[in-house]
This record gives structure tokens, sequence and C-alpha cells, in this order.
């Protein structure tokens, strides 16, 4: 018994996985004009005045929260990564438009007090099933009535097709081996990465584990929370969702003025 209290819970994969490492692969993966282009579908899907209080959430080092803070809105970005904030108090100012907090989504506490809260590059789905429907929970209570939530996340559909092992380029220095395995039944998609950098000898490797959904689950994970579906797209262009054609579902939906 004593042998057994002593064995530690292994970390949870993302606990790890944000790390000051990930921050530069995303810094060269995610250009400044990603990053315009992706406002600049926010802010024609919320549909907001100038001074409109927004939740980024996670908000990662803060490049979407910041943009937006320069289109007029107040955002708060919230991320549990230690690397991602200090990255982003390190490139952005904070002032009245922009803060960032450290805090996990998880335990967000907030009554509607926004007017629009975004969770964007597939950042949902990280934990245990009542745990992910305790996040929707909490970011559509964080909403005013009338307010907008957009989610940024997998196509399973897509993912479904996709080999189980592939090769990519991220960014100018960095090449990804992914190993990754597809559940159908649950959604959940394990992947495991070995990731080599030019100019050094080792690869590192690293693992993360996401739920995905269909359209027609986020329908109804939705309503069960209060909102409502208003569209749904595969890219930041604008086009509109249509199973398979591309690896991206955003959704978009609203809390209703009246109940």
């Amino acid at each position: 018994m004593a042998r057994l209290a002593a064995v530690k819970r292994r970390p949870e994969w993302f606990t790890r996985f944000f790390d000051t490492a990930y921050v530069a692969q995303l810094r060269e993966e995610k250009s400044a004009a990603d990053t315009r282009a992706e406002v600049d579908f926010l802010v024609r899907r919320l549909r907001l005045p100038r001074g409109a209080r927004i939740l980024d959430v996670p908000c990662g080092y803060g490049r979407h929260a910041a943009g937006l803070a320069r289109r007029g809105y107040v955002v708060t970005g919230v991320d549990l990564s230690r690397a991602m904030i200090a990255e982003g108090r390190r490139r952005f100012t904070e002032g009245p438009r922009l803060r960032l907090r450290r805090a996990d989504m998880r335990r967000i506490d907030f009554h509607a007090e926004f007017d629009a809260v975004v969770n964007l590059y597939t950042s949902f789905g990280y934990f245990t099933p009542a745990e992910n429907a305790r996040v929707l929970r909490r970011m559509a209570r964080a909403l005013k009535p009338g307010g907008r939530l957009i989610v940024d996340h997998r196509d399973p559909v897509y993912d479904a097709a996709v080999p189980g092992r592939l090769w990519y380029r991220a960014g100018r220095r960095r090449f990804i081996l992914e190993h990754r395995r597809f559940h159908r039944r649950t959604g959940i998609v394990d992947t495991t990465q070995l990731v080599l950098t030019a100019g050094r000898r080792r690869a590192v490797q690293r693992h993360f584990r996401i739920q995905e959904f269909s359209l027609a689950r986020w329908r109804g994970m939705l309503r069960r929370v209060g909102l409502r579906l208003l569209g749904a797209y595969a890219g930041y262009d604008g086009r509109r969702y249509r199973p398979g054609a591309t690896g991206r579902l955003i959704v978009v939906a609203e809390r209703p003025l009246r109940p």
C-alpha cells in the first residue's frame, strides 16, 4: 500500500506541451499576415462595436488578443501555460485594452461579462468529457445576452481520412514526423510527434490528445449550455463548412437575448 501511495500521477499532457520550444515553433508557423486574416474573420463574424469586451481563452501568447485590441476592443486573454503568458507579456504591452492572465480554462468564473468569447487554434477537447462540458458551460456563462462564441477546431470527417503517419514542415527550421491514431467512436485523436530542428542533433518527442466533434455534436453541446448555432465555416477565408473539405471546423454561436 505504501508503494502504491508513493506512485505519482502522470502529468496531463497540456501542462508540458506548451513550453518555450512550442512557443518558438508557433511564432515561426504563424506569420503576421496569418494573424491579420484570422482577426479579420473574427471581426466580421462577431459584428461588435469598438470598446466591446472579448475573452480569448486560451489565448496562447496573445497574437489574436493583441490583434483584436488593436482594432479597438477590450480583450482579456487567459492561458494556463507560463511560457505562453510570459511570451505574450514580452511581445505586447498590456493596458486598458489588453490584459493577459494565467489561469486554467476549466476554472474561469465570469458571469455575463463579455460581448464575445473566442477559443482558437484547436484549444478545446483537451480534457475528460465532463471537463470539456464544463469548459463550454463556463465560456457560455461568460457571455452577455446576445454575445457570441467562436470555436476554431478540427474537422473529424477530414481527420478520419488522414494517413496515420505523415511528415510536414513547421516554420523555417522544423520538420515534424507525426503518428496519429483516430478513435472513430469517441472522436479522440492521440498524436505523437517527433520534432527535428535544423542545427540540433536531438529530436524532441511530444504527445497530445484532443477530442474532436462533428457539427451535429457541436449543435447539441451548444444547445445544452444555452447557445444557438449561427454558422459553421471551413476556414478563416469564410467558406462554409462542408464535411471533409478542409481540416477546420469553426463554429459561431450566440447566447439568445431571452432564455
